[in-house]
Formats: structure tokens, sequence, C-alpha cells
């Protein structure tokens, strides 16, 4: 009986172990771009796009996220992987983080912002409207010229925003 119980202790001890492993063994649940943030929420847009045109959707379908337990660190314009376990499904959707990894990302030859820091001074001068989100389309550096090429889209319209972002003189 005495084995009984140390087996049966020894069962519970390591399967209570296991459950306390930090590691993620999955792939992030949204790679995005954080394009708002206000005081403990941060609004995450996807990386990617998709078509739904197909059925009768948008033909540029960004995954948007807002999180409301977002860490002091995490800052808008920054580049992050984030998993989570539940979503209330509205778009777009709400969740909070389990865990997440802000991607470091390095400048470009001959620049001196990096894409986070550009992302960040765009989207804080943009004038936007209460009823706007902007998804990141895309962004390019121009070496010759010193600028970067900031692309946006409006998620309800559809518009396309194009700013040129100066490099800082060095």
């Amino acid at each position: 009986m005495q084995q009984f119980i140390r087996l049966t202790l020894i069962v519970l001890l390591t399967a209570s172990l296991m459950g306390c492993n930090n590691s993620i063994d999955r792939e992030p649940d949204i790679t995005g771009y954080i394009v708002e943030k206000s005081n403990e929420n941060i609004l995450v847009s996807s990386t990617t796009s998709e078509d739904l045109s197909e059925n009768g959707g948008v033909s540029e379908f960004y995954q948007m996220i807002w999180f409301s337990n977002a860490p002091k660190e995490l800052n808008c314009g920054d580049k992050i992987d984030v998993w989570y376990n539940e979503i209330q499904e509205s778009y777009p959707a709400k969740s909070t983080i389990d865990h997440y990894n802000i991607h470091q990302l390095d400048s470009p030859d001959g620049a001196i912002m990096n894409e986070s820091e550009v992302l960040k001074q765009v989207l804080s001068q943009k004038e936007i409207q209460p009823n706007q989100l902007f998804a990141v389309r895309s962004t390019q550096y121009n070496q010759s010229k010193q600028t970067w090429l900031i692309t946006l889209i409006e998620i309800w319209t559809e518009d396309i925003v194009t700013i040129e972002f100066p490099e800082p003189d060095q």
C-alpha cells in the first residue's frame, strides 16, 4: 500500500512539474505590428493579409486583436509575436497576452532608424479619426534617398495611405 501511495505521489508531482513548463511549443497565434497603444491596451495588426474576395470579403484582410494586458515595454511600432489562449470573436478581436516576443530589428544599410522606430513616429504623427484603424501594408527603406516609404491600409475603407518619412540627419 505504501508503495502505491509513493508511486501516486511521484506521478502527481511529475505531472504538476510538467504543467509549470514555460516554454512555447507552438507557433505564435499572431505576428504583427502594434498599431495603437493606450494605457495597458495594444492593437496588433498581422504582418500579412488574407484574400477573402472569393467569398465576398475584402481582398486584403488583416487580422487585428486588441490585447488588454500589454506590458509597459511594448510600444507602438514594435513587431511582435503573441501567444494567447482565448479570443473574443469580433473585429478587431479581443484577447489577453499569454506570452510575447519582441522582434529585435536592425536598421537597414545606411539607415539610422529601424522599422519599429519609424513606424512609431509615423503612427503617432498620423491624424487618425476615431473610427479609423490602420494596418501596416509595407515598409521599405530607400538608401539613395535616405527615406522610408510606409504604406498603411485603412481596414474599413481599404484606402491606401503612403507616407514618405525622411531619416534624421546623420
